[in-house]
């Protein structure tokens, strides 16, 4: 492996400038050099800078020579598509990961600009490579940056293959030293092509199929990309099917890498939503929306009796759940699907209006695999998926969530309850007294360094070794354990039929709690989800018992 020093050597062509690297400290630096990037089952995520343990040229070539080892192991004649969003060295990993595949023989099509995460997902899909590329690290800080890796059907690569390219990008002993050949050159030769522009327009117009017609009302919408990719395919998309009563918060509307307009460009926070929810009161606007930066997830405010109103992610899923029930009443053998985390209220939507719900592993990856069990068995029709972390997607044209078709979906819902005098927060309280009043509360630690992944494993060992038959006065009447691939209760002991993941479940009379470290951010998650009027007070004493 190379030493601190010969990367220090190398840092001209890092792509990190010497002025970005000398004004770290020393801290800072040493930090680059401790362990390595590891590419998880969603690919790998990590800060920008120098060493091993960070993203830059040459981490960048590794994981694109692992991808490509693995493509030629698997097929003579490999193609693969690769796109990109608007953070820093977002464009120059794209040219730098092309070069690598193509060097290798492998047919890559790039994107001369920005795209979202489920126009990658779609050119997958469209142009039938083998795999795709998506450079992103969602809604992570402006310092952060990731690889996504695509299998060939759109989907998230799956278990084994991420497996396989792990193995692979393991093998490489010395990142500074993969051949490339010259970028220019690789085009000449038709190794390195643009993306067709039918590509995009196909794209849009699923999106438009889908919709169809957003009706006519007096309905204001105000909408943020948070310096991300969805503008201008939203706007366009939004045109497209009628609806041009909408305003865009324009100061978070522009690329902006440092994500310079909020604390966060996430939308689960809402402090993303302050800038829209100024311009909202002074527009007086009926729906905020505000997509994270690759666009694959959607947050929604919504005004109700005057005051804005926050959704979470499981509200929100609920509400489109409901609606896809509605919009496929005619479709027969009806099928959702949901991660494990995600609140159980969605599973009694679906029940109680003749539509199977399917459990899933967290991470969008599973739903798409459990959409092509869908297809090949022929027994179910996919109307929804989604999961608590707001990511939604109606149609499986894509195999990722995909914001871009659930912004004007959730606009078509307001616009037609607008028309009955409703809001989305009436029917969310529909629903609830409808099929029970389930709430939920996510809490994420944040653990740095090795001694926090000590830490994280530390907490999660001491859960499952000593399982607790009562948390803040709730009877556990059943646990999961997804490493263990086992349910204890009082029947005896199951095998859950899903793959291995590091999740724990503890299950009540009225609902769960779950405990799941981040694959992607050095983040332990706790998840409440509980009928109760008091979601608040009982979910900070559970909380303080596992986080004290």
């Amino acid at each position: 492996m190379p030493t601190r020093q010969q990367w220090e050597d190398e840092l001209s062509q890092s792509l990190i400038t010497c002025a970005q690297y000398d004004a770290l400290s020393e801290e800072v630096k040493a930090e680059g050099f401790e362990g390595e990037l590891a590419f998880g089952t969603a690919g790998i995520r990590g800060k920008i800078g120098l060493g091993p343990n960070r993203l830059n040229r040459f981490t960048v070539q590794k994981v694109a020579y692992g991808l490509s080892q693995y493509l030629n192991e698997t097929a003579d004649s490999s193609s693969v598509v690769i796109a990109y969003d608007t953070r820093h060295f977002s464009p120059e990993f794209s040219d730098e990961i092309a070069t690598v595949l193509a060097s290798n023989g492998i047919k890559t099509y790039i994107y001369d600009r920005y795209h979202t995460t489920p126009e990658l997902s779609y050119s997958v899909r469209h142009l039938k490579t083998d795999a795709g590329v998506m450079i992103t690290a969602s809604h992570n800080p402006p310092e952060y940056n990731g690889i996504k890796i695509y299998g060939p059907d759109g989907g998230q690569l799956a278990l084994e293959g991420s497996k396989k390219v792990s193995q692979y990008i393991d093998q490489i002993n010395d990142e500074l030293k993969i051949d490339v050949k010259d970028m220019d050159d690789l085009k000449s030769e038709n190794l390195i092509v643009p993306v067709p522009d039918e590509v995009v327009s196909s794209y849009k117009k699923e999106v438009t199929d889908l919709i169809q017609e957003i009706p006519s009302s007096d309905l204001k919408v105000v909408f943020s990309s948070l310096h991300g990719t969805s503008v201008p395919i939203v706007p366009d998309i939004l045109e497209a099917v009628g609806f041009t009563n909408f305003q865009l918060v324009d100061a978070q509307c522009k690329p902006d890498a440092d994500f310079s307009s909020v604390k966060s460009a996430n939308p689960e926070d809402h402090d993303a939503f302050d800038m829209a929810v100024e311009l909202g009161q002074e527009v007086q606007a009926d729906l905020l929306i505000a997509t994270d930066p690759d666009a694959d997830r959607m947050g929604v405010v919504a005004l109700h009796e005057g005051e804005y109103h926050y959704f979470n992610g499981n509200q929100l899923g609920s509400l489109l759940l409901n609606y896809r029930i509605q919009q496929t009443e005619d479709i027969q053998n009806r099928a959702a699907v949901k991660s494990i985390v995600t609140s159980e209220l969605g599973k009694v939507i679906a029940e109680k209006n003749n539509v199977k719900m399917f459990d899933v592993l967290t991470g969008f990856k599973f739903i798409a695999e459990k959409i092509a069990e869908f297809e090949a068995s022929h027994d179910y029709h996919y109307i929804f998926g989604y999961e608590e972390s707001y990511g939604y997607m109606a149609s499986p044209f894509v195999r990722d969530k995909d914001a871009v078709q659930i912004v004007p979906l959730i606009i078509k819902l307001a616009s037609q309850l607008k028309n009955e005098g409703k809001t989305l927060v009436d029917q969310m309280n529909e629903i609830y007294e409808n099929y029970g009043h389930y709430q939920e509360k996510l809490f994420a630690h944040t653990f740095e360094g090795q001694s926090g992944k000590d830490k994280i494993q530390s907490i999660m060992q001491e859960a499952r070794t000593n399982a607790p038959s009562e948390i803040a006065g709730l009877k556990v009447i059943a646990t999961e354990d997804y490493l263990k691939q086992e349910r204890v209760d009082d029947e005896g002991r199951h095998r859950i039929d899903l793959p291995q993941a590091d999740v724990l479940k503890f299950f009540f009379e009225d609902g769960w709690i779950a405990l799941r470290p981040s694959g992607t951010e050095p983040k332990i998650k706790l998840y409440v989800s509980l009928i109760t009027d008091d979601i608040e007070a009982i979910s900070q004493k559970i909380n303080t018992i596992f986080f004290s």
